[in-house]
């Protein structure tokens, strides 16, 4: 297992805040899971009357991409939308401190032997997934599934709490790479990692186009391909979701994409965007 090297910060006071926020994270994890879950709910309803701008924009994201909906069904989805906010806390900290055992008990895998199947042709596996709510739980369980498991992260500001979150992921994930070290990631790939890798963001014009998604324009990451074009790669989508029928969370894996990259830049961008709409549309509390 491998981490970014992240030293270990001091306990002075401008860390303070950083590690009250570490010690709080390490009680979440501590809590039983039916405990969790019910703290989660007052959670997600204080967060929903606190963060009013959050709430402005889910709402506004609801109108654009689901106007097909009744206003009441659409508030109803920012109501989930802040359940599942209310239970991301939790589902972190259980990640970063729950044994093995305890993960699988919560959550199973799907579609496994898609991703088991690409990893043994030795070209390397991008694991393309989104910014859905339960992200971490399916990292978490991919990199006790699967033979090699890393993944791309963005840096935190907070010198504590990047120092925490690296040493947690690194029991379980073999690399840790920052978003800004695309080169470590190409190799990595041409290795025969399995990098887990979420395209949902925006880093400018000069790394995006702009294609349809929900059928609105959107800045869409060029480097998704271009991942692909340089190492040889194969991509499999992998979603983790919370399926609350049976309160477990289910991590499921699709085949790999077939011709990916086509050589056609918009056609295979548009593509990965159809698969994100999909899935958003499954669960777009999540």
């Amino acid at each position: 297992m491998t981490e970014p090297a992240t030293p270990r910060p001091p306990l002075t006071p401008r860390h303070w805040p950083g590690w009250l926020a570490v010690g709080f994270l390490w009680l979440l994890g501590q809590a039983p899971r039916g405990l969790g879950m019910a703290l989660s709910v007052p959670l997600g309803w204080l967060m929903a009357r606190l963060m009013k701008g959050r709430r402005r924009i889910a709402r506004r994201n609801l109108e654009r991409c689901f106007p097909e909906l009744e206003e009441t069904r659409r508030e109803a989805l920012v109501a989930g939308c802040f359940r599942a906010l209310g239970r991301m806390p939790f589902e972190i900290s259980w990640c970063w401190s729950a044994s093995d055992q305890r993960v699988r008990r919560m959550a199973r895998c799907e579609g496994l032997a898609a991703a088991l199947d690409a990893y043994a042709e030795q070209r390397g596996v991008l694991l393309v997934t989104a910014h859905l709510t339960c992200l971490e739980i399916g990292a978490r369980l991919a990199a006790l599934d699967l033979p090699r498991a890393g993944g791309i992260y963005r840096p935190l500001r907070s010198p504590v709490l990047e120092w925490y979150q690296n040493r947690s992921r690194g029991k379980y994930a073999e690399v840790l790479i920052s978003k800004r070290d695309m080169r470590s990631a190409i190799r990595y790939l041409k290795g025969g990692g399995m990098l887990w890798y979420a395209p949902d963001q925006d880093f400018g014009p000069k790394q995006s186009l702009f294609l349809p998604f929900f059928g609105i324009p959107a800045a869409t990451l060029t480097a998704t391909a271009r991942l692909v074009e340089l190492t040889g790669c194969r991509v499999v989508p992998m979603f983790p979701r919370y399926d609350e029928a049976s309160g477990q969370y289910v991590v499921q894996f699709h085949p790999a994409l077939e011709n990916f990259p086509s050589g056609d830049s918009v056609a295979d961008l548009t593509r990965i965007n159809v698969l994100l709409e999909v899935q958003v549309r499954k669960a777009p509390e999540q």
